[in-house]
């Protein structure tokens, strides 16, 4: 009877070992998809933001963008343009693949098909951007992982452009922007499904106007422009690379500059709904995962609970 009892206390000791293993081993994995998830959708809607920055900025030298001048705008990096169907308002913005492009450093290649399916001029209160990518790889050289898009995005204008007002601070860039069912592949295969809803503002601030920072600077805000499963400020929706479905959505906008990088958020929360589980995400915190006091924080928190577990967080730089 002895031995019986201490054979059954063996067995319950085993399954227990066991079964702790085994949910230690399911937090572990969660833990990797947590952040994996996290890096795909700051690195898409990064890119994504970038794409709308740079075809806003060089559109307006094009007749399609209403002036033909100088614009305010740098220069691209890597990518030339294609005018030949400028008469069909119609831009092809080839990237080379091979140019480093800073913040982070990386090279675009492929191709995006720009088209004016709406208005007369780009610049116009309500005027249309039809983004079709086209094999459009991003490559990071610092440890050469990619994403690649393939489908097709709207960008609408919201308010009209003028840039003398906007850059004396006495107007913004608003625009809509639509994409559904856009195909995203990673440097080792896996494939995601990708769609947004989103509305995007600019603001210039001037020199000196922000403690601490000596120049004019451009501020984006983001926020979620749609209604999903009766939540709001749904921002994108799909199915990530592990084949899960998710939707995220804002509590509070995100807000970038161009002074720290447009893909390094100083403030704004949002929430990822993966599967059976809701990740938090506290953008522009320090390092303790306290809001950055800094003009340029250090990174993003991540806080999720693991089935009967308790309340993990993971703090990650930019």
């Amino acid at each position: 009877m002895k031995k019986l009892i201490i054979y059954i206390g063996v067995l319950l000791l085993s399954s227990s070992i066991v079964t702790s293993c085994k949910k230690r081993e399911k937090e572990i994995a969660m833990d990797e998809e947590t952040k994996q998830f996290n890096e795909d959708a700051n690195e898409i809607k990064s890119e994504s933001d970038n794409v709308d920055n740079d075809i806003n900025s060089s559109i307006n030298n094009t007749s399609i963008g209403g002036r033909t001048s100088a614009s305010y705008s740098s220069e691209l990096c890597g990518v030339t343009i294609d005018s030949s169907q400028i008469a069909n308002k119609i831009l092809f913005y080839n990237f080379d693949g091979s140019t480093p492009c800073f913040s982070p450093s990386r090279t675009r290649g492929g191709q995006i098909k720009v088209e004016l399916i709406n208005g007369n001029s780009w610049k116009d209160v309500g005027a249309v951007l039809k983004l079709t990518y086209i094999n459009f790889k991003i490559t990071k050289l610092s440890n050469n992982k990619s994403i690649q898009f393939n489908g097709v995005k709207t960008l609408k204008n919201v308010n009209g452009i003028n840039w003398f007002t906007f850059l004396t601070s006495a107007s913004n860039f608003k625009f809509q922007s639509r994409a559904l069912n856009v195909n995203v592949t990673f440097e080792n295969g896996d494939q995601a499904i990708w769609n947004s809803a989103r509305i995007t503002t600019w603001d210039y601030i001037a020199a000196n106007v922000t403690p601490g920072i000596p120049y004019g600077y451009v501020k984006f805000t983001s926020n979620g422009d749609t209604i999903r499963n009766n939540v709001s400020n749904i921002d994108s929706w799909g199915t990530n690379r592990n084949g899960q479905i998710f939707q995220t959505y804002y509590q509070s906008p995100w807000v970038s500059n161009s002074y720290c990088g447009f893909w390094r958020p100083v403030s704004g929360n949002l929430s990822h709904q993966v599967g059976i589980y809701n990740l938090g995400l506290q953008l522009g915190v320090n390092q303790n995962g306290d809001p950055s006091t800094l003009n340029c924080a250090y990174g993003y928190k991540v806080s999720w609970t693991p089935l009967g577990g308790t309340v993990q967080t993971v703090i990650n730089s930019y």
